[in-house]
């Protein structure tokens, strides 16, 4: 135990390391390429910080575990949304009013992926063509068409240097590679710590392991907020969520067979931890559509919000992940 937890907090340290050169760089190759800052986020980032919740998520299928395979999907979803929340009250601004209308695309995305696989769920993933189920093809077609929108919703970046220079894809491809180690790190430790714990599959997966998985967006989104660049946060977070819920496909690889058909008496769990995430991306959405600007002193009243649903979520999680 005492090395999971030195693991842990070396791991911890230097993803919030590569973190800070990741969105640097991210930021130089979207002022070279003139590609927009949420684009940039949603898909560089976005794929780059989910990378350990796809290890937990494809592991949790290859060891027979598919509620913590689900699960940290959509519980690294549901804090993810929380992060959003948390960075807009320490952002000391109304957040929403600075960030693209382009983000609504990607939230409302990432809520129908979510929702599609909620309702797959309820049948079990629906018929199934070998491994994979009917669920999850879908959820992988949702995905492109996501990244499509996003693409095709916001402008290009006026004035662009289209710098040839290689140096930002070299950091962020070095910093790309700490973050996935680093990453792979953290989630076998954080598993060794979780083990004792005497809870559900579906609330260590939601809960603990999400959290940790989770670490790589909260280092990218403190980095993005301290410079000032809120679209590359909002693009990373929403990016993220909808890298998450597409991993279900990937599970059933690991699997070898549909994982949202073999949830059984922890399919409720995961309905709950997926209703939660939902709740949360209807307040960014609430709050992306009317551009918030409403603050009690300097608290934006939007994060206030999703910080607020997120810690309700939370309790209703754990209760139900103590209690069956």
């Amino acid at each position: 135990m005492f090395w999971a937890w030195v693991a842990l907090s070396t791991s911890a340290l230097a993803i919030l390391w590569s973190g800070r050169l990741l969105v640097r760089s991210a930021e130089e190759i979207a002022a070279a390429t003139g590609l927009a800052r949420g684009w940039i986020g949603f898909i560089l980032l976005g794929f780059v910080t989910s990378l350990p919740e796809l290890v937990v998520t494809m592991t949790g299928g290859g060891i027979e575990a598919p509620a913590i395979a689900v699960g940290n999907a959509l519980g690294s979803n549901a804090f993810n949304i929380g992060i959003l929340g948390l960075f807009g009250i320490a952002a000391g601004g109304a957040l929403f009013s600075r960030l693209s209308h382009g983000h609504i695309v990607s939230c409302a995305m990432g809520a129908l992926m979510t929702a599609t696989l909620l309702g797959t769920t309820a049948v079990a993933g629906g018929p199934a063509a070998g491994p994979l189920s009917m669920g999850s093809i879908l959820l992988l077609a949702l995905f492109f068409v996501a990244a499509w929108l996003q693409y095709t919703s916001e402008p290009a970046a006026n004035g662009a240097k289209h710098d040839t220079r290689a140096r930002p894809y070299w950091t962020a491809a070095a910093a790309s590679s700490v973050v996935i180690a680093a990453g792979v790190s953290l989630t076998y430790a954080a598993r060794t710590v979780a083990a004792g714990i005497g809870a559900s599959q579906s609330f260590v997966g939601s809960t603990l392991v999400a959290m940790v998985t989770s670490l790589p967006e909260l280092a990218v989104s403190w980095e993005a907020v301290r410079v000032k660049a809120y679209d590359l946060f909002a693009g990373n977070i929403f990016g993220s969520n909808a890298f998450n819920v597409v991993m279900v496909f990937f599970a059933d690889l690991t699997y070898t067979r549909p994982v949202l058909g073999a949830l059984e008496d922890e399919a409720w769990s995961i309905v709950l931890v997926g209703a939660w995430g939902l709740a949360l991306a209807a307040v960014a959405l609430a709050g992306l559509g009317a551009k918030a600007t409403k603050r009690i002193g300097r608290m934006d009243v939007a994060s206030g919000l999703l910080v607020l649903t997120y810690l309700l979520g939370l309790g209703a999680v754990a209760i139900r992940g103590f209690t069956i």
